[in-house]
């Protein structure tokens, strides 16, 4: 079981205790533990790391348990400490869930935060779409189509720029 595993040496590791706190958020289980876990994962004079994805962990974990305010002030600290792809993946996963606002807020600090790049224009892109603003989601779009890295984003792009062309949002 997951919970002998982390009584043993794994149990020591900040990875290892990351990934079987995520892998019990993940199947809603034994959450109590795996936020014990993903502390000591996050804790520095363990050796742990406040990662993004260890601190994005540790929000859902508290989230689930109805602890509202700790969740959000620990994910304010992960998206302070988030990459430009991890930012867009967070976006990406409340689109996901339905919370098109919140989305759209994470897309725009992502751009204030790393500029016009690639995939901040990508991410407004999915957010002004996703809060129903078509036509700034194809300026953002077609701005994203000239930086996109290799043929197959562009490719994609493409298609979201025809699809946004005919006024219709593109698929979350």
């Amino acid at each position: 079981s997951i919970q002998s595993q982390m009584s043993g040496a794994l149990g020591f590791d900040p990875p290892s205790l990351q990934a079987a706190a995520q892998w019990c958020l993940a199947n809603d289980v034994n959450l109590d533990e795996a936020l014990v876990w993903i502390n000591s994962a996050t804790d520095p004079s363990l050796g742990g790391a406040t990662t993004f994805a260890a601190l994005s962990t540790k929000a859902g974990l508290l989230r689930k348990q109805g602890n509202t305010e700790e969740a959000d002030a620990t994910m304010e600290t992960a998206l302070a400490n988030a990459s430009v792809f991890e930012m867009h993946g967070y976006g990406r996963q409340l689109i996901g869930q339905k919370k098109y606002k919140e989305a759209f807020a994470v897309f725009e600090r992502n751009f204030q935060k790393n500029g016009d790049t690639w995939p901040t224009h990508v991410g407004l892109m999915r957010g002004y779409s996703a809060i129903g603003d078509v036509k700034n989601a194809l300026k953002h779009a077609r701005i994203a189509v000239a930086q996109a890295p290799d043929d197959l984003n562009r490719d994609a792009l493409q298609g979201m720029i025809k699809t946004l062309e005919e006024g219709k949002p593109v698929a979350q």
